[in-house]
């Protein structure tokens, strides 16, 4: 991906782009890893925009394959997590009206600031990625039931500190 579209541009320069599909890959890999603060190991992406016929939106269509370093909550060990996804976000090139019209629900208005398509990306891959991540395989460790049972009898006596009382024994 050239300079020139790691900056956020306006509706107009984007309506000039249309059709074209941007390539974004492993070079912008760093741009992405600072916006959702994980390491990407790499980053292979396309992002079109396109207007839909007689509309007044701006749609991006794009699928992103990120592979990311992650530590497992499980076992604290680092892996590396594959992340991929489709999207499709619209804007509404002109701000919206009390009433929005039908069809264009979706859409949010177009930003004053502007858009790039790095953190158009940013923002897909963080609602795509885990919250949680599990390296494959990882099992939490099992718990002894009988101690389990025994806490929860200890629960169930006649006074709140029959579980001290338990305890103590």
């Amino acid at each position: 991906m050239t300079e020139m579209y790691k900056k956020t541009l306006q509706a107009d320069l984007w309506m000039r782009r249309l059709h074209q599909t941007f390539q974004l890959g492993d070079e912008d890999a760093k741009a992405l890893a600072a916006l959702i603060n994980l390491p990407v190991v790499s980053l292979a992406a396309q992002i079109t925009p396109c207007q839909p016929y007689d509309s007044k939106l701006l749609t991006f269509r794009g699928s992103f394959h990120v592979l990311l370093a992650r530590d497992c909550v499980v076992s604290l060990e680092a892996f590396e997590e594959a992340v991929s996804g489709t999207f499709e976000r619209s804007y509404r090139l002109t701000p919206s009206a009390p009433a929005v019209p039908k069809g264009e629900e979706e859409a949010e208005d177009f930003p004053q600031a502007g858009l790039s398509l790095i953190d158009m990306l940013g923002d897909e891959v963080a609602l795509t990625i885990s919250p949680f991540p599990h390296k494959p395989g990882a099992q939490l460790p099992d718990y002894d039931a009988g101690e389990a049972t025994a806490s929860s009898e200890a629960r169930a006596g006649a006074h709140p500190f029959a579980v001290l009382e338990a305890l103590k024994k």
